[in-house]
């Protein structure tokens, strides 16, 4: 599965969400689902994957879920700031929690897209 990381202010994320949900109450083909994910500026994006979030997440990647103290041991990085970018990755919507409570990142690729116009 690939998610997409983008800019998207909430008044053009909804407006798309209506225009799909409109297609599909018209008897259209439903769009090809992808798990979006929308910031409301680059400032906030970037805020949120920081390099070593990129390498949280590269981490669960490779070696699937894991709990939060192995992922910090992994890492070698402490407990507490691992825990604060786990919660701050969950919150986000880039990373989920298993039936065992581990966190994984549930996809292949990240795809961002970064809008260079107003």
């Amino acid at each position: 599965m690939t998610t997409k990381a983008g800019i998207k202010h909430k008044k053009e994320f909804f407006a798309e969400l209506e225009h799909d949900w409109l297609a599909i109450d018209r008897g259209e083909k439903a769009p090809e689902p992808i798990h979006r994910i929308y910031f409301e500026s680059a400032e906030v994006l970037s805020r949120v994957l920081t390099r070593q979030r990129v390498g949280l997440l590269k981490v669960l990647h490779v070696q699937g879920a894991l709990s939060v103290r192995a992922l910090a041991a992994f890492l070698e990085r402490d407990y507490k700031n691992v825990y604060q970018d786990v919660k701050i990755l969950e919150e986000s919507g880039l990373i989920e929690r298993d039936s065992k409570n581990h966190v994984l990142a549930p996809y292949e690729k990240l795809m961002i897209e970064l809008p260079l116009t107003a």
